[in-house]
């Protein structure tokens, strides 16, 4: 088992580019449009510990919502504190409050205290665990940010509570959480603290998963991850946000304890979701009932669920096996939900958000049980992006993914740097400054450079749609060869590596077993999923066919923050009002098609959206 830790963010400074304005978007608009929000809705005030005084009523989960926002400042400001300094004081105002309401065995939950205090650790619904675990990531986050010590503090004494009613007493109704979180946010709190407690205490929920008759939620063992121990899960079911939580706080204690045989059991979940259960966009959870993974090869588009917490638990179950593995596809998975999930899951203006983000949007859809009561009517996804939801994990999720987007770009490997995702950048690693420049999502190319250089090699990861190469070393051509799917470079303590992964759109096609997409074609530019919307195309896509063999153009402009547009002919059925008619008529009409990419799909008022299209035959 290889030990190959990534570059932190905070060594990395963004270069001029797309990267570096979404992360200024989230500093600068996104968390503070959270904070607002959160403030209306009353999130502050459910850990303020004042909320039935303003009659309303917490929900089980604020405390994990505010939580994630916390540990976005907390990263943030480890890179520019004064830019938090509004934000840094209400989280002390909300420590305050914290500390103050805190019992006296330690127990911190807003929710139980205010409204159930008889359901302390009864109910494993409750998500009392999943809030730990997020305030535990939070506290973690803040300490290291600001030197201050309260919310640490009070969240280990927490966490002395949880160790006592579950491992030493045994008086919690229940063994392991239902919403998985906290077992990998103590194996993160027993790295920071070094306290073997913590430790222990992931150790006991990690090990005694799927080995008790406990309150099942949703009546299914697959639902919670109860189905088998950690050992003998053989395929990734259930809630995917819990189920991608877990695999991550899985990763964490596999590579502390170096467990083969758990990181075996890891990377064939890995590769169930990647090869049997993954959408185009990267996106994970074909159904809406409960959030999550289904049968293999089911992949709907309309009702795709592809959670946005989704989106940022892939990236992170990926990167800690790469950190574990040197295998390029860890980096493919992560770059294809950088470009179109995640990105897709909020607006260009960083102000609004997707919960769920589905590969098809038909307006006609959206009312067609008009004999049902609109509570009564089949489930449809939003059209368009909102400020917050009545279960906001997602606004919060995404602030604390962009705060530490510099985590994803390289790792240290054994003999040197392996650079996994090409986003311009300095990095200020322990081999050296490397310059990293761009036009990797556009044309196609990277430049790589170091002046102080300290290791014998570097690799480079080879894009997944990459059919050709060309590479440069110090001005002089090199053939690539393939090691693990990275190019290995011998490098000199100074170097200049240039490359060009020859970028063209291409059409996809998926397996025949995924019965949603049998004959049709989805169109990809390098790392980006492409789509038709309405807006530019008319209603109704689903009428739309496109050849194949006819020419892709690429604008000469940007546009949607600096990715370029695809044009192609396609065909449109032009068919009158009859229901049925003769298969031999040639009804279509030749048409300019636009295609933009999937993650700017929404910006412009509800519309039409369509990525898997019919293939003319």
């Amino acid at each position: 088992m290889d030990n190959n830790l990534n570059v932190s963010f905070r060594q990395v400074d963004f270069g001029e580019g797309f990267w570096k304005n979404r992360y200024e978007l989230n500093k600068e608009v996104s968390v503070n449009c959270v904070r607002d929000i959160f403030e209306k809705t009353g999130r502050f005030d459910a850990l303020r510990f004042n909320f039935l005084k303003n009659g309303k009523r917490p929900h089980f989960f604020y405390d994990s919502d505010v939580a994630k926002w916390i540990e976005a400042v907390g990263y943030i400001a480890e890179k520019d504190g004064e830019s938090m300094a509004e934000n840094e004081r209400l989280i002390d105002e909300i420590a305050n409050c914290m500390e103050a309401a805190q019992r006296e065995d330690g127990y911190l939950n807003s929710t139980v205290q205010q409204i159930c205090p008889e359901q302390k650790f009864k109910d494993r619904s409750n998500h009392e665990l999943y809030c730990a675990g997020h305030l535990i990531e939070a506290a973690i986050a803040y300490h290291r940010a600001t030197g201050k010590e309260k919310l640490l503090q009070i969240m280990e004494r927490y966490c002395d509570c949880i160790y006592k009613a579950f491992v030493e007493e045994k008086t919690a109704a229940f063994v392991t959480p239902g919403h998985e979180e906290i077992e990998l946010a103590l194996m993160k709190l027993y790295a920071y603290t070094k306290n073997k407690k913590y430790f222990d205490l992931a150790k006991f929920f990690l090990e005694n998963r799927g080995k008790h008759k406990e309150q099942l939620i949703c009546g299914s063992a697959y639902y919670v991850q109860d189905e088998a121990d950690i050992r003998h899960l053989t395929e990734a079911n259930g809630h995917a946000v819990r189920a991608l939580y877990l695999y991550c706080g899985m990763a964490d204690y596999a590579a502390e304890i170096k467990d083969e045989e758990l990181l075996k059991t890891l990377n064939g979940l890995f590769d169930d979701i990647v090869l049997r259960k993954l959408y185009i966009s990267g996106g994970v959870g074909s159904t809406f009932r409960y959030e999550g993974f289904t049968v293999a090869y089911d992949l709907p588009n309309s009702t795709a669920y592809s959670e946005s917490c989704c989106a940022i638990g892939l990236i992170l179950f990926a990167m800690r096996m790469r950190r574990m593995i040197r295998d390029a596809k860890y980096g493919h998975l992560t770059e294809r939900v950088l470009y179109n999930a995640l990105l897709t899951s909020e607006s260009l203006d960083g102000k609004k958000f997707f919960y769920e983000n589905p590969l098809e949007i038909s307006l006609e859809e959206k009312d067609r049980e008009i004999a049902s009561l609109p509570e009564n009517r089949e489930h449809m996804a939003l059209t368009e992006r909102v400020e917050s939801f009545g279960c906001s994990c997602c606004p919060p999720n995404l602030n604390r993914f962009f705060a530490q987007l510099g985590d994803v770009i390289a790792f240290y490997d054994k003999d040197g740097l392996a650079v996994e995702q090409y986003i311009s950048s300095k990095i200020s690693s322990k081999l050296g400054e490397i310059i990293i420049e761009e036009e990797y999502a556009t044309k196609g190319t990277v430049i790589i450079r170091s002046e102080d250089y300290m290791a014998n090699a570097i690799y480079l990861r080879i894009p997944e749609w990459c059919n050709e190469i060309k590479a440069e070393m110090n001005g002089i051509k090199t053939e690539v060869k393939s090691v693990d799917g990275y190019i290995k470079f011998k490098t000199d303590k100074k170097f200049l590596i240039k490359l060009d992964f020859c970028i063209q759109p291409k059409f996809m096609a998926a397996n025949p077993l995924v019965s949603a997409n049998v004959g049709k074609v989805a169109l990809t530019y390098g790392p980006l999923v492409y789509c038709l919307e309405g807006v530019d195309n008319g209603e109704r896509l689903r009428r739309i066919s496109v050849d194949i063999k006819e020419t892709i153009t690429v604008s000469t402009e940007k546009s949607f923050h600096g990715f370029y547009t695809l044009e192609t002919v396609g065909y449109i059925d032009k068919s009158d009002s009859r229901l049925y008619f003769d298969a031999n008529e040639s009804l279509e009409e030749r048409k300019r098609l636009k295609f933009i990419p999937y993650f700017a799909h929404a910006n412009r008022g509800e519309s039409d959206m369509l990525i898997w299209i019919r293939k003319r035959l």
